[in-house]
């Protein structure tokens, strides 16, 4: 009966051994497990975090071209207004048109290119150029309303 009790004894213990070997094994592979999830719920942070960003800055830069196309065409209308004041300039009431002035000019003589008599500028070319510094910088005191 002793050698029946010693060999349940040995086996319990062995068992008991084997069992905690086991144990110990299964919690560090699920320690590695844990940290594994871990690292893929921080990976999984940081995407969602960059996507967000990515996202934003679309939003942005599509907000940003959207307001530069609209500066765009306020600046091509002055610039075309601008343009239509040097043209009326250039044709004023009662004149030939463009054309006609450019065959006449390679009919006539050549003359330097002086100021006629006083040296002054004309009403319409001042008020030309007094209309684009005023679209340049509206806010000047020149430019203010009176």
């Amino acid at each position: 009966m002793n050698n029946i009790l010693i060999g349940a004894l040995l086996f319990f213990i062995c068992s008991t051994g084997i069992f905690g070997y086991i144990s110990y094994d299964l919690s560090e592979q699920k320690g590695m497990a844990v940290q594994a999830l871990q690292d893929a719920q921080d990976r999984l942070l940081e995407s969602e975090k960059s996507l967000k960003l990515r996202d934003l800055s679309c939003k942005i830069d599509d907000a940003s071209l959207v307001e530069a196309e609209a500066d765009k065409k306020v600046l091509k209308d002055k610039i075309d207004t601008v343009n239509d004041n040097i043209e009326k300039l250039r044709l004023p009431l009662g004149k030939p048109s463009v054309a006609v002035k450019q065959e006449n000019i390679k009919n006539e003589n050549l003359k330097p290119n002086v100021l006629p008599d006083d040296g002054l500028l004309s009403d319409n070319i001042v008020s030309l150029l007094k209309q684009g510094y005023c679209t340049t910088y509206p806010a000047d005191s020149e430019c203010v309303s009176k």
